[in-house]
């Protein structure tokens, strides 16, 4: 295990993913996990998107906050909350209309939609090295602490 300097990796990886992205969201409750690909809006390191409450996606975070995304070769850990209304967060909003013009004007104001961010705690991310060998970068944004290691040795 190598010892990484905390805030390069983690402003490394939230570069990567930039300020939206299209990536798989994996929700679970009650011993049932389902993954999906969703549009998300990246806003000062937290993940946001919208959803309708009638969806299983919705369902599952309501029972379990744990959720898991995947973007590329980087994997995030975090825990959702439930924000409300779309509409009552003009700012997310306004980057989320920037990227996803046509889901905000067509669902956004819906009765049954609801904005949802994602408090990121831990980020995974896959790499290889010049000889062609795989090791993982793990950033614990909880204990700001960032480490290497290698995969197969």
């Amino acid at each position: 295990m190598e010892i990484l300097d905390f805030f390069k990796e983690q402003d490394d990886a939230f570069n990567k993913i930039g300020e939206s992205r299209v990536a798989a969201l994996a929700t679970s409750s009650k011993n049932h996990t389902t993954v999906r690909t969703m549009s998300f809006i990246i806003n000062e390191r937290i993940i946001y998107f919208q959803t309708g409450i009638d969806l299983i996606k919705y369902k599952q975070i309501n029972d379990n906050k744990n959720v898991a995304l995947c973007f590329d070769n980087i994997q995030i850990e975090g825990t959702a909350e439930i924000m409300g209304k779309p509409l009552e967060h003009e700012d997310i909003m306004e980057i989320y209309k920037k990227y996803y013009k046509n889901s905000y004007e067509n669902y956004s104001k819906l009765d049954k939609e609801i904005l949802i961010r994602i408090i990121p705690r831990k980020i995974t991310k896959w790499e290889y090295d010049s000889n062609g060998k795989p090791y993982r970068i793990f950033i614990d944004l909880e204990n700001k602490k960032a480490y290497k290691e290698m995969y197969l040795e």
